[in-house]
C-alpha cells in the first residue's frame, strides 16, 4: 500500500471547504479512510491545525477536527533528529524541512501538499492531491 505524508493545507482545505481544492483533498482523505493508501501526518501539523481552526471558529470545532484526522491517518512525532536535519538542510522554510525529514525518516513515498515549490530539495515525490490522485488512475 502506498504511504503518503499529508501536509497542513490539505486537511484545512477539507475542514474549511476551501474551493476548488477541497474536492481533491476530500477524495484523497477518502482513500485514507477506505485504506486504499496509508496516510501519515505529524504532531506539528495537528498543533498548527488546532491553532488555525480555533482562531477561525472555536476550541470545540478544532478538537473535533483533530479527532477526525486521527481516525484517518497515523500521526508521527518529530524528534531532535528531524530538527537538526531541517536546520542543516537547504529548505527555505524550517517547518517544511521538518515535514520532509519526518516523511523521509519513516520511509514514506510521497508528500502531499499544495506548496510543492517549497520542497524543491526533496528526494521523495512531492505532489498536489490532484496530481497524486491522477497517479492512482494510471
Amino acid at each position: 500500500m502506498k504511504k503518503i505524508f499529508i501536509d497542513t493545507d490539505i486537511f484545512l482545505d477539507t475542514i474549511l471547504d476551501r474551493k476548488p481544492y477541497s474536492e481533491f483533498s476530500n477524495e484523497l482523505l477518502s482513500y485514507c479512510e477506505q485504506n486504499k493508501v496509508s496516510g501519515f501526518t505529524s504532531s506539528l501539523i495537528l498543533a498548527n491545525i488546532y491553532y488555525i481552526i480555533r482562531k477561525l471558529a472555536n476550541h470545540r470545532k478544532a478538537i473535533e477536527a483533530l479527532r477526525k484526522i486521527r481516525v484517518l491517518v497515523k500521526v508521527l512525532p518529530f524528534t531532535d533528529k528531524e530538527i537538526g536535519e531541517s536546520i542543516n538542510a537547504e529548505f527555505s522554510d524550517f517547518e517544511d524541512g521538518l515535514q520532509y525529514f519526518i516523511a523521509s525518516n519513516h520511509r514514506i513515498e510521497c508528500v502531499i501538499t499544495r506548496n510543492t515549490k517549497d520542497f524543491k530539495k526533496s528526494n521523495i515525490s512531492v505532489l498536489t492531491p490532484k496530481e497524486f490522485l491522477l497517479t492512482l488512475e494510471i
